[in-house]
């Protein structure tokens, strides 16, 4: 195993964890509507706990983590920021970016999962991290058939 290349891998999903908490509190700020407030809330709140658990690992193996945000991550706000400035309460496509981002997310746990050579406790922390984005995913569905289903 190729400690350098773990936590090169470790920094990625902590840099795309930050981007999604930074995300999920700036949408947060920006609504009024209470359900999708709270939603954002808690889960800006798991994305944290997330980052810190893979920094934790990211020291333990000599290294320290950046906890930063990227470019990609800032240019995928500014567009959610100017979806929420032009919709009236249609929260369907601010619901789609959050999926689209989270989605990205999965994404970067199989890519790790599959190509990085972890040790198992590591392997099992990624796993269980990427389950629960995916559960939130399932969670995001519900609430944007809330959001349709209201009266307009």
């Amino acid at each position: 195993m190729n400690t350098d290349t773990i936590k090169d891998a470790l920094q990625e999903l902590i840099i795309r964890l930050q981007d999604a908490e930074k995300g999920y509190k700036e949408i947060s700020k920006s609504t009024a509507n209470i359900s999708l407030k709270k939603w954002l809330d808690r889960y800006a709140s798991e994305r944290h706990a997330m980052h810190q658990v893979l920094e934790g690992h990211v020291a333990a193996r000599g290294g320290k983590a950046e906890v930063k945000t990227s470019l990609l991550g800032d240019l995928h706000r500014i567009f959610i920021d100017i979806k929420l400035s032009a919709t009236d309460d249609d929260f369907g496509p601010i619901v789609d970016e959050i999926k689209r981002g989270s989605d990205r997310l999965i994404a970067d746990y199989d890519r790790v999962l599959k190509e990085v050579e972890l040790p198992a406790n590591l392997i099992t922390t990624l796993q269980s991290q990427k389950m629960t984005v995916e559960l939130e995913v399932q969670e995001l569905a519900k609430l944007k058939e809330e959001f349709e289903s209201e009266p307009a």
